[in-house]
């Protein structure tokens, strides 16, 4: 079934006639879904369309019913119609609302809040039990290892997934309580308004830490000194303690290297031979910058992000402030964080 069949049926199915306006909205790096802005006269909805062939059924169910889930608590666009066999999902369209890649302190205070409430949301009100960020994160490691595979060049990603699986499992041993996550929180997946912020994109939820979300929102904002203590100020209704801190660093550690290697596992195979010829120049210091060069596809868009991230990770996993970290939490170990 092509987008426009889907579109069609379910313009049909809420009630819209032939008038309906129907507008894609701009692709993203990753080839997951794509999105239409709809409008007929007073109705203004979002369609996103999940990629069948990279999505099972089970995975669109939890992703949808996440979506219904937060749109019931207002932590998201309200959900008017799902379809988790023909990978569609049909929202509100929050009114004058935009992404914003440097937020104000107001807007920093509001994402705080919204994420705080994301956090207390129970996670059994879930009937499908999410495996979103656990699906795509074995795929990922999967797919990368095979692509990287005898190049020499890009030995850089088996350390990435060496260094990633270490702080995976010794802040597993934490025994921190899982929280329901959003675990993909960059700019493109928060929507402000004129007074709030708006949760989208949830095909990567999941139960995990809930300072993962904390230090993905952090760092991909860009938040400087004054706007991060605000914001943890907020979250926690108070200063972040030493141990938080610490797990902050860490996972910021490990979503730097998650997105690289994720990033990677989404190239086509046929371009594993031109991977080799990566340059210094792709790594840029602005990981979260997802707008292309002039001339540059999506595929080498996402390998320059994909590089710019293990980079960005290893160079952080590598420096004191997460050696210090290791240390408060107990979790150094001579045979990863030693080794340096």
């Amino acid at each position: 079934m092509s987008a426009d069949d889907r579109l069609t049926g379910t313009l049909e199915s809420l009630g819209l006639g032939p008038e309906t306006g129907v507008t894609p909205f701009p692709d993203t790096p990753t080839p997951w879904a794509t999105t239409y802005a709809i409008t007929a006269g007073a109705v203004e909805l979002v369609a996103r369309l999940v990629t069948l062939r990279l999505s099972d059924a089970a995975d669109i169910r939890a992703e949808f019913e996440v979506a219904r889930l937060l749109g019931e608590h207002g932590l998201a666009p309200e959900v008017r119609h799902a379809d988790p066999a023909a990978g569609v999902l049909v929202m509100d369209r929050v009114a004058d609302a935009a992404n914003v890649r440097a937020p104000a302190l107001w807007q920093v205070v509001t994402l705080a809040r919204t994420l705080r409430r994301l956090h207390a949301v129970p996670l059994d009100s879930l009937t499908e039990t999410s495996r979103l960020h656990t699906r795509k994160r074995i795929t990922a490691s999967t797919t990368v290892t095979a692509l990287t595979d005898g190049l020499p060049r890009l030995a850089i990603y088996p350390e990435a997934i060496e260094r990633f699986e270490f702080l995976r499992e010794a802040l597993q041993r934490l025994g921190v309580p899982e929280r329901l996550c959003h675990h993909d929180l960059n700019p493109g997946n928060v929507l402000f308004d004129g007074s709030r912020a708006w949760l989208i994109d949830f095909d990567h939820a999941e139960a995990g830490d809930p300072l993962f979300d904390v230090a993905t929102a952090l760092l991909s904002f860009g938040l400087d000194e004054t706007l991060r203590a605000a914001f943890l100020e907020t979250y926690f209704g108070r200063p972040a303690t030493g141990p938080e801190s610490a797990r902050l660093e860490l996972l910021t550690c490990l979503m730097l290297l998650r997105y690289g290697i994720f990033a990677l596992s989404l190239l086509p195979a046929g371009m594993r031979d031109q991977l080799s010829g990566w340059t210094p120049e792709m790594v840029g210091d602005q990981p979260f910058d997802f707008a292309p060069l002039d001339g540059e596809s999506r595929d080498w868009l996402v390998f320059r992000l994909s590089l710019s991230f293990v980079h960005a990770g290893l160079a952080r996993f590598a420096a004191e402030p997460a050696v210090r970290a290791l240390e408060t939490l107990g979790l150094r170990e001579p045979s990863l964080a030693g080794a340096r």
